[in-house]
């Protein structure tokens, strides 16, 4: 890739921006020492997660207040500093992106036993099944804090190729019934979930299709990364294909960016798949 582009532009190239030394300031080492002594509070939490919005931390093995309140601390450190950088690194995004959620994973991925959906060493794309991202991107900005070893990613087709050769299998939108008895069941189960957009029905299924795609994990092209100890690395993970294979404690930071603020939104994935499938793909505001 270009090394003389925006970030926004290596990004929407579909880059895995990797820096070897991390951009942004760290917590302080022994508040890091803290972070890698935690573990997660049960094997069904995937991470420990920090709330921007609300400030609350879970996922965690509690052991006291104390211990809560410098958890909290720490992650919102984290995220300050890697906001701060990425403000300045991608301001055209930074207008108007939505803060999400701030992660530490403090589990060695290369042992991991999860169920096959929630898998990270598959190759997938990234949706949120518990939040929608109505059309917005997912960028990710990850930091390795272990002190010796890296974090190995795989990554493989990006979204366009993905969608193109997939599309069809995975199922692409179809125009939905505009009757009173599809917007009587849509009120019903607005009630006790929000309700997902087809853009977002779309692509959690093909999150799904991929994982469950033994020859798209075994024979795809795919490149790897190796994160070293101190590094960073930024990626729009909706649209680049990737698994993690090895690593323990790093952090990260989700954003949703609306697709407008792409600098060209017509390759942002809402974008694409209206294209492919010719009717809307999001929902309109009631």
């Amino acid at each position: 890739m270009d090394q003389s582009l925006s970030l926004e532009a290596r990004l929407e190239q579909n880059e895995v921006v990797h820096l070897p030394v991390c951009p942004f300031a760290l917590p302080a080492e022994e508040d890091l020492d803290f972070l890698r002594g935690q573990t997660l509070r049960t094997r069904r939490d995937k991470n420990i997660s920090y709330n921007p919005a609300t400030g609350r931390v879970a996922g965690f093995r509690r052991h006291g207040q104390a211990q809560a309140e410098r958890l909290r601390h720490v992650m919102e450190e984290f995220a300050a500093s890697a906001e701060r950088w990425l403000k300045q690194a991608a301001p055209r995004y930074a207008a108007g992106w939505h803060k999400d959620r701030v992660s530490f994973r403090p589990e060695e991925e290369a042992t991991r036993q999860l169920r096959h959906t929630a898998r990270n060493d598959l190759l997938h794309v990234d949706n949120f099944p518990s939040r929608p991202s109505g059309g917005a991107r997912l960028l990710r900005v990850f930091a390795n804090i272990n002190l010796s070893q890296p974090r190995v990613w795989m990554t493989s087709d990006p979204f366009p190729r993905l969608l193109e050769r997939y599309g069809q299998a995975v199922g692409l939108p179809a125009r939905e019934p505009a009757g009173w008895p599809q917007r009587l069941a849509q009120n019903v189960l607005g009630l006790f979930r929000r309700l997902r957009s087809p853009y977002d029905g779309f692509m959690l299924r093909m999150h799904h299709f991929l994982k469950n795609n033994e020859q798209f994990q075994e024979k795809g092209p795919r490149r790897f990364w190796s994160f070293g100890p101190g590094s960073a690395w930024v990626v729009f993970t909706d649209s680049v294909s990737h698994a993690v294979l090895r690593g323990r404690y790093a952090l990260e930071y989700t954003f949703f960016v609306p697709a407008n603020c792409m600098l060209d939104p017509s390759q942002a994935p809402v974008a694409l798949l209206q294209r492919a499938c010719c009717v809307p793909v999001l929902r309109r505001a009631a």
